[in-house]
């Protein structure tokens, strides 16, 4: 006797025939993009990366418009989520489709550059939709250069976003995702002396959350979440040789934050990071960043414990060959709690990744990550470990499609730690291009 498909394959079967699954895009929301690009390097680059590297053939032709381009793209994505909640006990599993359209716009210009990126999401779900989403970012960006060694950077960003089920800051289940938008701009003035390269950095972003509402009617107040942060930097970098720079860099930061409560006092804040390091290329078949130093986040009221400790910066990619791309990350840094009663946490997180080429149409990818956060003012300590795996068919340069698997584990330990959960998530995807 034949057996049954699994639940979990039926499910996806089936959202993907309802949503024409098979015209989709990538695997899951994508991680934020930065909002400064990439500064000029200030040694040589030797190697490309897997994710990097350009091949004939694969690339979309764009739209010319005058003196710009315009590279249009839609994903659509089918998913299933064993624990799209991620609770402990009794797991909720759904299947659902994400679509993602985004526009790219670049100037062509000989010397400066102008770019406009605008970008949706759009979740639906096949039996939750209390979980239905609709977001969307628009990110401008401009690099002016004053002389031959002085570019300055600009970058504003405007998005409406929702916080994940799965985030380290629910602290409990609303009827609908809280949502929030968040408007954020920085400037970057660099300056070359030889050798030498200083720039000074500015950064500025609001955030506005909206209330929700809990399982019994009652309100979720997120008003102690709004607030305002400033930043400031300086970066010093020597390039000693054409394959390794030696920098330190220093940055200051304010939050200031609208309203708070008997539970949650105004979490007010300033703090600093100090760190040097290097960034290296050498012949060997490896390049990277490391910088290390302290950061320390200080709180206006006494009612919070101040936050600091070592703070490190790290990225060191690995050619074993020439088709294989090995990828470790590290770095920690002060995040602001969204859980009453706590300030802030000390995030720590690393992860490594291997990306692999086959036949130049088969990318294939897989990842482990591990953060640590520990909250102050509570006795609660997380430890989140993720891992995935992926594999990007090239089809042709107009579409490609991808297959993926993403894991969650979560532990939540002491006297006031909340949940722990794990979640699996299967996906399949096309995205089309021009």
């Amino acid at each position: 006797m034949s057996q049954r498909a699994p639940r979990w394959f039926r499910h996806l079967a089936r959202v993907g025939l309802q949503g024409s699954a098979l015209l989709c895009p990538q695997l899951a929301r994508a991680q934020e993009t930065p909002l400064l690009p990439e500064e000029k390097p200030q040694i040589d680059k030797r190697y490309t990366a897997v994710l990097e590297r350009v091949q004939p053939g694969y690339v979309p032709p764009d739209i010319p418009l005058g003196s710009f381009r315009m590279a249009p793209s839609i994903a659509l994505t089918t998913a299933y989520d064993d624990n799209i909640f991620g609770t402990q006990a009794d797991p909720v599993a759904d299947a659902s489709l994400h679509l993602q359209p985004q526009v790219q716009l670049q100037s062509q210009w000989s010397r400066n550059s102008l770019s406009l990126d605008a970008q949706g999401t759009i979740d639906r779900y096949l039996a939750r939709h209390s979980e239905d989403i609709a977001d969307y970012s628009v990110t401008a960006r401009s690099v002016v250069e004053l002389d031959h060694a002085t570019t300055l950077t600009t970058a504003v960003r405007a998005e409406s976003d929702h916080q994940s089920r799965l985030s380290q800051d629910i602290f409990s289940q609303t009827l609908r995702p809280i949502y929030y938008t968040q408007q954020s701009g920085a400037a970057v003035l660099s300056r070359d002396f030889g050798k030498l390269r200083l720039s000074t950095t500015a950064r500025v972003a609001r955030f506005d959350f909206r209330d929700g509402r809990l399982v019994d009617g009652t309100l979720s107040d997120q008003q102690p979440s709004d607030n305002m942060s400033y930043r400031a930097g300086v970066r010093a970098s020597y390039a000693q040789t054409p394959s390794i720079a030696w920098f330190t860099s220093a940055s200051y930061n304010v939050r200031r934050f609208r309203t708070g409560n008997l539970q949650t006092p105004k979490r007010d804040s300033q703090g600093f990071e100090l760190l040097a390091g290097v960034t290296f290329e050498p012949a060997a078949l490896i390049r990277g960043s490391i910088g290390i130093g302290y950061i320390q986040q200080r709180f206006r009221l006494p009612f919070y414990t101040n936050i600091g400790g070592v703070g490190f910066n790290a990225s060191v990619q690995v050619f074993p060959t020439q088709l294989t791309t090995v990828t470790l990350r590290g770095n920690r840094s002060v995040l602001d709690s969204g859980i009453p009663g706590s300030g802030g946490y000390l995030s720590t997180r690393g992860s490594v990744q291997v990306d692999h080429e086959w036949l130049r149409q088969l990318i294939l990818s897989a990842s482990l990550s591990y953060e640590n956060n520990r909250f102050n003012n509570l006795a609660r300590v997380d430890d989140r470990i993720g891992a995935q795996a992926s594999a990007t068919y090239r089809m042709n340069r107009f579409a490609s499609l991808k297959l993926g698997y993403a894991r969650l584990d979560q532990s939540s330990n002491g006297t006031d730690r909340y949940r722990a959960f794990k979640d699996d998530r299967v996906t399949i995807g096309l995205t089309l291009t021009r």
